[in-house]
């Protein structure tokens, strides 16, 4: 857990700077600051909160951090979702559920859903699984068990109800992967920046 939260310190002071404040008091106090001027942030280390006090079955508390998360940001996280370090919400207002996994370093924008896929007649309790350095465009929905490769990239209001190879870009809806007139790389295996 200490892990995911020193990547999510970082990533909340590489977004999130106040380069005044650590050139006045140094790179401990920035890493304060962007923490508690970022409601984002907040929301991120909170649900780290909420997963370790689910984790030892203390009750209650992981339902109050759940509460905060979506006064802070509106930002509601369930209980089921398992999400690696370096999670960047740009602005909040994201729906994540179901039994859901995101990888390390993704971003994700305002207005996103991630989880079941309760309509229609393939009805099934398991979420989507996001890999890797993923960046999920402004109100897309990922639906259902569903597979997002490492570096793929999901356009503003796709809604994605079948898998996403790595490296790819899916717009539309339903969503389809588009060509690149060039490739996009191999998915990135390291922290930004290192």
């Amino acid at each position: 857990m200490f892990e995911n939260v020193r990547e999510d310190i970082r990533q909340a002071v590489t977004w999130h700077a106040v380069p005044l404040v650590r050139r006045w008091l140094g790179p401990r106090a920035e890493a304060a600051a962007s923490i508690i001027l970022s409601p984002e942030a907040q929301v991120v280390l909170i649900y780290r909160l909420q997963a370790w006090l689910r984790r030892r079955g203390i009750p209650l508390l992981p339902n109050l951090c759940r509460r905060l998360t979506m006064l802070l940001a509106g930002v509601s996280i369930g209980d089921r979702v398992e999400i690696g370090p370096g999670l960047l919400l740009n602005h909040g207002h994201v729906v994540i559920d179901g039994t859901t996994r995101i990888g390390p370093f993704c971003s994700i924008a305002p207005f996103v859903t991630i989880g079941l896929n309760t309509g229609g007649p393939d009805v099934s309790l398991d979420g989507p699984t996001i890999g890797r350095f993923v960046f999920i465009g402004t109100g897309a929905k990922i639906l259902g068990p569903v597979t997002v490769g490492d570096n793929a990239r999901i356009g503003a209001n796709a809604v994605v109800i079948s898998d996403v190879p790595a490296n790819a870009t899916a717009v539309g809806v339903p969503a389809r992967v588009i060509a690149h007139e060039y490739p996009l790389g191999p998915a990135k295996t390291e922290r930004p920046g290192g």
